[in-house]
C-alpha cells in the first residue's frame, strides 16, 4: 500500500456519485469484491459497473479498521 492509493481510499470515502468499479485501487479489489457482494450494483449502456456511494463509504470505514494497525 502506497500513499496513492490512501489517497484515492480519501477522494472515494467523499463521493457523491455513483463510483466505477475501475477507480477502486488494484490493492483493495479483493477486498471490495467480498464487500460488495450482494449489495446494489449499477451498470450502464457500455455494461461498466458502479457502486453506490453509501456503499463505497461503509467500505471504507471497514478497510480503515481492517487495516489500521
Amino acid at each position: 500500500m502506497n500513499r496513492s492509493d490512501i489517497v484515492a481510499l480519501k477522494d472515494l470515502s467523499s463521493a457523491t456519485e455513483l463510483v466505477p468499479f475501475d477507480s477502486i485501487p488494484a490493492i483493495f479489489k479483493d477486498d471490495f469484491q467480498v464487500y460488495i457482494f450482494g449489495k446494489t450494483i449499477v451498470k450502464d449502456a457500455c455494461n461498466r459497473r458502479f457502486a453506490y456511494p453509501s456503499d463505497i463509504r461503509k467500505w471504507v470505514r471497514v478497510l480503515v479498521t481492517k487495516y489500521k494497525d
